[in-house]
């Protein structure tokens, strides 16, 4: 929808299409409306003009202004008297995304394309005075100009992604004006993970035993029982702080960390290390062990957990993670290399195709129900879950992140599962403002394959002059009598000859 300032004399008005009234004749019975942006709201008069298309909606030169809508394309909901145009939506980041936002703008540039306001601002923009938010906001590409960022003061969003950590207090004040239309709302850590889910009789399978650590002897006592245990931080990322304890032969003890690699001691006690986690010991936890290794590789999975425009939770994608040999932890420091989550079941597990499906099933109805769980405790929409599967293709949860990083694309060179990943809490972020936006790329999509269609049928009827048909998926020409499909790779850059017409 095209927002039109219509240049008259008359101030406070809005403008709809005649058309409109075909498919909404009760419109015609009203004489003002209350017209929505964000959280700000006004009383319109209402009129309808002949000379906008159905696609455009105007408004007297005053109220853009002061509303301070910008010039892009919204969608548009009616209820009743009240209407709005949206989504707007605050995307809430650290200090330190918002200094690099180039790599923002191609993040939202390539991956986000549907009608609708997204913000871009830290916690320091939030003005809880005058409820508006100081940032930018995502202006698309244009016939004339690049797609870029640009500064503005705007109102309370319909909905916001929150992708830093954010005080109680502000929590609360976003919640409540925002109607809980917030997610990734609440911070949680590795502990809180743990007696959040632990409660439940099925999802306790499928965690690793864990208890807070309070004394040296939890750690001798938890040997006893699993010979090989985790000294974790409750907080933190990346496998800092973590250290392996395992016990050896002849009375010694095996320690592996990040810092000193793998080493022996007779006596837990006498570690430095071990000495200053248990004088810390409010901070750490300690787990049983669950580790698989594979030519002595730790191996983990990561899972893509996102809630869509329907508003549930789906696996948007599946990836494993090989540690380099004798590490500890499979983050990028240690990581050796990534695999396709299917590509990585065949790999380990010497099982009929049938058998792999059914164990990617186990896995995401396993995962989806542990997030169905953590909505108990907040609103969330965006989680990556870090599990092990043992020699048995048992399902073990390690950890939920609700701010993970993206390089593992970079690395595994799936950009169709990159850009997926970063569309959909947006389209969940517009479902929660109460709008369905359509994806402008499915569009479009949907257009490119009803001409590839055309085209095919042209050439194999053999009439002159068709032009071949070139997109970012595919290609199709005629070389002689034969029709060539070529597949471009997701993966990487060249182009895969896939089939061949006669």
């Amino acid at each position: 929808m095209n927002i039109k300032t219509i240049k008259t004399e008359e101030v406070d008005k809005l403008y709809l299409p005649k058309t409109i009234t075909i498919s909404k004749p009760e419109l015609m019975a009203l004489e003002k409306v209350t017209f929505h942006f964000g959280s700000r709201k006004k009383e319109l008069a209402l009129e309808f003009l002949d000379e906008l298309s159905q696609n455009e909606m105007g408004l007297s030169h005053n109220v853009k202004d002061k509303m301070g809508i910008p010039d892009i394309c919204f969608e548009l909901t009616i209820m009743g008297d009240q209407i709005r145009i949206g989504p707007v939506i605050l995307y809430l980041v650290s200090k330190r995304l918002i200094t690099r936002l180039e790599i923002l703008k191609e993040r939202i540039e390539k991956s986000v394309s549907f009608d609708g306001l997204i913000l871009l601002s830290t916690v320091d923009g939030i003005n809880t005075e005058e409820n508006q938010i100081e940032g930018y906001y995502f202006q698309p590409s244009t016939n004339t100009e690049d797609a870029q960022w640009k500064e503005g003061v705007f109102p309370y969003p319909d909905a916001i992604f929150k992708r830093v950590v954010t005080s109680e207090e502000m929590t609360e004040h976003l919640y409540d004006k925002t109607n809980g239309r917030i997610f990734n709302s609440h911070y949680f850590n590795k502990w809180d993970m743990w007696e959040w889910l632990a409660p439940d009789s099925f999802i306790r399978r499928h965690l690793p035993y864990t208890q807070a650590l309070t004394s040296l002897d939890d750690i001798y006592q938890m040997l006893d029982v699993y010979e090989c245990v985790y000294l974790k931080p409750k907080s933190g990322s990346g496998g800092k702080g973590i250290i392996q304890v395992k016990k050896g032969q002849k009375e010694t003890y095996e320690l592996t960390s990040q810092k000193k690699g793998l080493y022996q001691i007779e006596q837990l006690e006498n570690d430095p290390i071990i000495d200053k986690i248990i004088r810390n010991k409010e901070d750490y936890m300690i787990q049983q062990d669950v580790g698989y290794l594979h030519d002595t590789r730790n191996v983990d999975f990561r899972i893509y957990m996102q809630k869509n425009e329907t508003q549930e939770w789906t696996c948007t994608g599946l990836i494993a993670r090989f540690g380099k040999p004798g590490s500890v932890t499979t983050n990028l420091r240690n990581l050796d290399y990534l695999l396709e989550g299917k590509e990585a079941f065949r790999k380990l597990f010497n099982n009929s195709e049938h058998n792999l499906n059914q164990l990617e099933k186990k896995v995401k109805n396993i995962c989806s129900y542990a997030c169905e769980l953590l909505d108990q405790h907040g609103c969330f929409g965006d989680i990556a879950i870090d599990f092990i599967l043992d020699n048995s293709g048992h399902v073990w949860i390690l950890e939920m992140n609700k701010r993970y990083g993206y390089k593992s694309f970079s690395i595994i060179e799936d950009s169709l599962l990159y850009r997926k990943i970063i569309r959909k809490p947006f389209m969940y972020a517009s479902s929660l403002a109460g709008f369905r936006v359509k994806d402008k790329r499915k569009l479009q999509k949907k257009k490119q394959d009803q001409l590839f269609i055309n085209t095919m049928i042209k050439l194999l009827n053999n009439e002159p002059n068709v032009k071949p048909i070139v997109s970012d998926s595919c290609e199709l020409v005629m070389f002689g009598k034969e029709i060539v499909h070529y597949q471009k790779s997701h993966h990487k850059s060249k182009e895969e000859r896939t089939e061949s017409i006669h």
